[in-house]
């Protein structure tokens, strides 16, 4: 998905060759509401305080950016009839029920405001309509809130995505290797028999181990899967795109190390991937 399509401002004074994080690590906030004015003033603020910025007019749009994009909070600039319907599209989906969604409304003692909090939702008070006061409240909500694995399925996702120009044949699988190999966060593809076929630099800084031992399936087996790599539990923890959580691997040293997890479903025919982060 081309971000330009959907994001709401952007800084053409920034030069590409400016050293900051990783897109997926930077916090991500979703304005949803009618009034362009407003999303515009508030994408402002918002990406002077440091966050990526994306705007939506309505719930179906909301709905297909908080999917694809997972931002780490969302916000309804308005109590709009399709707040109760967003909320209920986000909780149902494991990928983005975790989303908090915070809703901007007139009185917090209001009907709707009770309704959108038995939702789920977080409602604020009317002096959040000063944005800068807003991204304060919006600060503290995102700081309360778990964000490792979310950022972990980014990745996965926008190299699922990039995965989408690359022919499904060896060739493909080889280009994507290539490019697996230079990424800074631990990364692994495995294929259909459980076997490491990529590893990125991320992933020997995490484990210590080299590319090469990776390739091996000791190694492999004995850091990720306590040697039961292809058995039917490893296999679906990769062919759940929606998985995210904790586990347990070894590094070179034999050392158990708690890390985030997260996996999509095969990005090309038989290349499944994973992420791992310390936790």
């Amino acid at each position: 998905m081309n971000r330009r399509r959907h994001d709401l401002l952007s800084h053409p004074g920034r030069r590409r060759s400016d050293r900051r994080p990783p897109a997926a690590d930077h916090r991500r906030v979703l304005l949803v509401g009618p009034d362009e004015a407003w999303r515009l003033l508030a994408a402002y603020v918002f990406e002077e305080a440091g966050y990526v910025a994306y705007a939506a007019a309505n719930r179906r749009q909301a709905v297909a950016f908080s999917t694809r994009l997972l931002p780490d909070v969302v916000v309804v600039h308005v109590q709009a009839l399709e707040t109760l319907d967003l909320l209920a599209a986000l909780s149902e989906a494991s990928t983005t029920r975790d989303i908090p969604v915070v809703v901007l409304t007139s009185s917090l003692q209001s009907a709707e405001a009770r309704r959108i909090r038995a939702a789920g939702g977080v409602t604020l008070p009317p002096h959040t309509d000063d944005v800068g006061v807003l991204v304060d409240e919006v600060d503290g909500l995102i700081a309360a809130a778990p964000r490792a694995q979310r950022t972990l399925k980014r990745r996965l996702l926008d190299l699922q995505e990039l995965a989408r120009y690359y022919t499904p044949d060896a060739e493909g699988q080889a280009r994507l290797r290539r490019l697996i190999d230079q990424l800074q966060v631990a990364i692994f593809a495995v294929d259909e028999e459980g076997h490491c076929i990529a590893a990125s630099e991320g992933a020997t800084k995490l484990t210590g181990y080299s590319r090469l031992q990776l390739l091996t399936t000791s190694v492999f087996q004995a850091g990720f899967a306590g040697g039961h790599v292809s058995d039917e539990g490893w296999r679906g923890f990769l062919s759940n795109r929606q998985y995210a959580g904790t586990t347990t691997i070894t590094n070179r040293a034999g050392d158990d190390m708690t890390v985030h997890a997260a996996a999509v479903a095969e990005i090309l025919p038989g290349f499944h991937v994973a992420a791992f982060a310390a936790a």
